[in-house]
């Protein structure tokens, strides 16, 4: 596999959101399967097939040109929208209050209801202000995208230092073990880890 490890420490929600876009732009550059995991000082991405990493991809996944044409193609916004709807339909009154003398609307009711008004507006009136809010609120609440333009530009804007390595660097190696945890094998994670710690050590002469 290719690695490209990645360390912007911009916290854990935001490298999310980077990692799920870089992971978009590598996948339209060469077909491949990848993997990634995150942590509060980066993340890195796993190709399954073998692409060379040099400064020229890196300047082109980290680019901020297409940024809002990526993410929406990158997340379901439109799902991400539908969550916040409830909310921005609620306060809109469209969907009142439990009347006084029955029974409290479930939390099923209510998600219903809102999917339902949803749907019908976005089949008939798309360009709904509520659904705009919806989706501005999706943007600014659940991906951050103010957060994440503004990480994309000072990444673009700092001067590049790849460095290739033979083995997992220290901060490597924790994100690859988050990256082992989905696999399967009779082994637990812990035995994995230690043993892929312990041919890291060996080679580095500790």
């Amino acid at each position: 596999m290719s690695y490209l490890a990645v360390y912007p420490f911009a916290g854990l929600q935001l490298h999310e959101g980077l990692a799920t876009l870089l992971a978009l732009r590598w996948s339209r550059l060469a077909p491949c399967t990848l993997t990634f995991s995150v942590g509060e000082h980066g993340l890195l991405l796993g190709a399954t097939r073998q692409t060379p990493v040099d400064a020229a991809l890196v300047a082109q996944l980290l680019s901020t040109e297409g940024f809002m044409d990526d993410l929406h193609a990158g997340f379901n916004l439109a799902e991400l929208a539908r969550r916040q709807f409830r909310e921005v339909a609620r306060i809109a009154g469209l969907l009142p209050p439990s009347v006084p003398g029955r029974l409290q609307r479930s939390l099923r009711q209510l998600q219903a209801s809102s999917g339902l008004l949803f749907d019908v507006l976005r089949r008939h009136d798309p360009t709904h202000i509520l659904l705009a809010q919806a989706e501005r609120e999706a943007l600014q609440n659940q991906l951050n995208a103010e957060g994440l333009a503004a990480l994309l530009a000072d990444c673009s804007a700092r001067q590049l230092v790849l460095t290739r390595s033979a083995s997992f660097t220290p901060l490597a190696f924790p994100l690859w073990a988050e990256t082992v945890r989905g696999h399967l094998s009779s082994e637990d994670w812990r035995t994995r880890i230690q043993r892929a710690a312990a041919r890291l050590e060996r080679r580095h002469g500790r």
